[in-house]
């Protein structure tokens, strides 16, 4: 799909000024930190913050409120357009010992907005990276210092799992999870370097993060929901959002799970998971299989059932412009607020499936999940039949 960003970028022209005629500023990040991945591991580490004091801040990088806001493309391009990129270059994603790397620490783990003064050695390029797995990023500069002008207010619970060494990162992870932070700043957590034994303590660039904190924690989620009764009925939930459109089937049934992802009406894409989960990254549908799954396992643990699942992600042209994994997970999160839909046959939900997708029936040749049901519905006949 070609995506044009130039409309959505000359809506924010009016930024350019004043974003390129900054080189010293005190700015309140949401708290927002990011680190890329090019030429890993000297990757560039960077503070995102508006040149000015913003009592709203928060809203520049808080994917959950987003989608509760129902904010459009334009409204998060424009959000993402205000921060400055205050970036410096690492040797070793080791944690290395320097001012700036610590001021990024301590930004991670801040609860709320805060105050940071940042000295740059170049005025920042009003320029644009558009991703399908992180926020859009903007206005990068290369940073010379950066203070943090007020104490940063940071929960016990976070306070104790960073000092706590003993504790591994998936465990630490869980922990935090379980308290109540949004995924998105547990992702931001780990990716500084925070959790975890000394070993597993580096630097992780944020694409990364957000695949490994989803992954993570959706793992823990399994470990219970496997452990509950089987759904006992058939369940269509639905829902979109940016113009991701998604469709959720609950099957009776032990866990499995596959999500099949179409960019066009003509090609479809699949990845599957079975019982016992699967040992190799999801590469043809990426950070979108981890963030829909945990979206699927948060409802499952919530109505204490196992199911087989299969969920398919429609990206429809509406989509025009790519603002992160996050969408995935929200919106799947937010189709389990709606009443689903009910059957009485595995054929009828898919109909109903087909009615509401633009590619209509050119997903089920792609299903591994539907081959699978269709295999042990023979192999019962068989076994029945030989009684």
């Amino acid at each position: 799909m070609k995506i044009d960003y130039s409309k959505y970028i000359d809506r924010i022209k009016f930024w350019q000024k004043v974003i390129e005629n900054t080189k010293e500023f005190t700015g309140t990040s949401p708290p927002s930190i990011f680190i890329g991945r090019w030429r890993y591991p000297k990757v560039f580490v960077g503070i995102l913050a508006p040149p000015e004091h913003r009592e709203d801040a928060e809203i520049f990088d808080f994917p959950e409120k987003w989608y509760k806001q129902k904010a459009r493309l334009k409204d998060i391009v424009n959000y993402r357009g205000q921060l400055i990129y205050s970036r410096f270059r690492v040797s070793t994603v080791k944690i290395p010992s320097t001012k700036l790397v610590e001021t990024t620490k301590e930004l991670a783990m801040a609860k709320r907005a805060i105050d940071v003064e940042i000295h740059l050695k170049k005025t920042p390029k009003f320029k644009f990276q558009f991703s399908h797995w992180v926020q859009p990023i903007g206005n990068p500069a290369p940073v010379d210092k950066a203070v943090i002008t007020e104490n940063p207010r940071v929960e016990r619970k976070v306070e104790y799992l960073v000092g706590d060494y003993d504790l591994k990162a998936q465990d630490a992870v869980a922990e935090l999870y379980k308290h109540g932070l949004p995924v998105s700043r547990i992702q931001k957590i780990f990716s500084v370097g925070l959790l975890g034994l000394p070993i597993q303590r580096k630097l992780v660039p944020t694409r990364w993060s957000i695949t490994a904190v989803d992954d993570i924690i959706g793992k823990k989620l399994m470990e219970d929901v496997k452990r509950c009764k089987e759904l006992g009925e058939i369940l269509l939930f639905n829902n979109e959002y940016l113009g991701n459109h998604y469709e959720i089937l609950l099957l009776p049934g032990n866990y499995q799970y596959e999500l099949i992802e179409s960019w066009s009406i003509n090609s479809a894409y699949s990845d599957y998971e079975p019982y016992w989960g699967r040992k190799t990254y999801a590469s043809a549908t990426g950070g979108c299989f981890y963030a829909v799954r945990l979206a699927v396992l948060e409802y499952l643990k919530r109505i204490k059932r196992q199911a087989t699942v299969l969920v398919i992600r429609e990206v429809k042209p509406d989509y025009s412009v790519p603002v992160g994994i996050w969408q995935a997970r929200e919106t799947v999160r937010g189709a389990f607020d709606k009443r689903p839909q009910k059957f009485v046959s595995l054929e009828n939900a898919i109909k109903v499936i087909c009615t509401r997708l633009r590619m209509r029936d050119r997903w089920i040749k792609k299903s591994k999940l539907l081959k699978t049901l269709k295999e042990q519905k023979k192999i019962n006949i068989y076994l029945q039949q030989r009684r």
